[in-house]
């Protein structure tokens, strides 16, 4: 006996309506959490580029900088253009790489014409702060950036020390402008905001 009973009875229009209703305003709502979800890969992304920032520094910025290509490194460096080099005397500006292979860009303090490791000693308002720094990797140089952006913001004043000699660092304001460009476009291709 077959019977003609309606499979889609009002009853079951309604639960349906509701179960289907529900399920669509739970996906909506999560996709707006899309962005707060758990990064489960392992990688560190915090010196991840993405690609249109990576163009904007190639492309707008840097013609301020002198390129080189480091094949046995696979990555480009990128220096300021106006940074002062004294052959007499040490100098210690950052500069700007990308590895090739990576999506990523990392900040390196170049130390000409001395030793690590080196002592930077910030007169700001009356305090004095000391900053010791050795070569080390990625994050020690993202994190003295870090330290030194609040104290350029304030016109601090550098002393350091390199190879037992105390002498001035980023004595002038061409040479602190040239930090603060060199650090204002390296957070900004991170897409991080200034500390």
């Amino acid at each position: 006996m077959s019977s003609k009973a309606p499979v889609f009875t009002p009853d079951l229009i309604k639960v349906l309506k509701i179960f289907l209703g529900s399920a669509l305003g739970i996906v909506l709502l999560l996709s707006f959490f899309d962005g707060y979800r758990a990064d489960n890969t392992g990688k560190d992304r915090s010196f991840q580029v993405a690609a249109a920032d990576k163009l904007f520094f190639l492309n707008l910025r840097s013609i301020h900088y002198d390129r080189e290509l480091r094949q046995e490194a696979e990555m480009e460096l990128f220096r300021h253009g106006k940074r002062q080099i004294d052959p007499q005397n040490p100098s210690f500006f950052p500069a700007i790489l990308f590895p090739s292979k990576k999506e990523e860009a990392y900040l390196f303090f170049e130390l000409e014409g001395g030793d690590y490791p080196i002592q930077i000693q910030v007169m700001d308002q009356g305090k004095e702060t000391l900053i010791s720094f050795d070569l080390a990797g990625n994050v020690a140089h993202k994190s003295l950036a870090e330290q030194l952006w609040p104290f350029l913001q304030r016109e601090a004043s550098f002393t350091w020390e390199v190879n037992g000699r105390k002498s001035s660092l980023w004595a002038n304001e061409s040479e602190q402008e040239v930090l603060k460009t060199v650090l204002t476009d390296y957070f900004r291709v991170l897409n991080q905001a200034q500390p």
